[in-house]
């Protein structure tokens, strides 16, 4: 078996806010994505929950980088969007809907085509092209149970370079 290894964050994690504040990271990145990893190479708890933790952790922490304000999509990201839901407000929308449609802890993402949809608790899907983390570690030390707070502030650190990668990999 393969064993899995963690991304590396090289941006400024002080950056991160008001998305996410540094204990959050913290906790976040070096003990639940941690965790997810060391588990499944030690073989420990749930393998396939653990195999996807980790898969969609490396996928979120690699679409994220500092704030930055009027932080728009661009490229091929802009080109999906647009032709998906003619706005970058529109889309912003639908992954709010989408994501107030999720029971309990998951993701939400968009998908290659644009579409945007959830993740009930871990389970891979391969063609995520952004990834928001639902779970209660990923906002509630900025935002506490505010979930569409962190969302809002979400949309500044997306790194619309990896998502443009990934749509023209696809």
């Amino acid at each position: 078996m393969k064993k899995l290894e963690c991304v590396d964050f090289y941006h400024d994690v002080s950056a991160l806010k008001p998305a996410i504040n540094e204990i959050g990271f913290d906790i976040h990145f070096n003990k639940v994505y941690r965790q997810h990893v060391t588990d499944f190479n030690d073989g420990i708890g749930d393998f396939a929950f653990n195999k996807a933790g980790a898969y969609l952790h490396d996928l979120y922490f690699d679409n994220i980088r500092e704030a930055r304000e009027n932080n728009l999509p661009t490229g091929k990201s802009l080109d999906v969007i647009t032709q998906r839901y003619g706005t970058y407000d529109n889309f912003q929308k639908t992954v709010r809907e989408k994501a107030a449609t999720l029971q309990g802890s998951g993701w939400v993402f968009m998908n290659h085509a644009g579409y945007v949809n959830i993740i009930p608790n871990n389970r891979i899907v391969e063609n995520v092209a952004l990834i928001i983390d639902l779970w209660e570690h990923a906002y509630a030390f900025a935002h506490g149970a505010n979930k569409a707070a962190y969302i809002e502030k979400f949309f500044d650190i997306i790194n619309w370079d990896k998502i443009n990668s990934r749509l023209i990999n696809a």
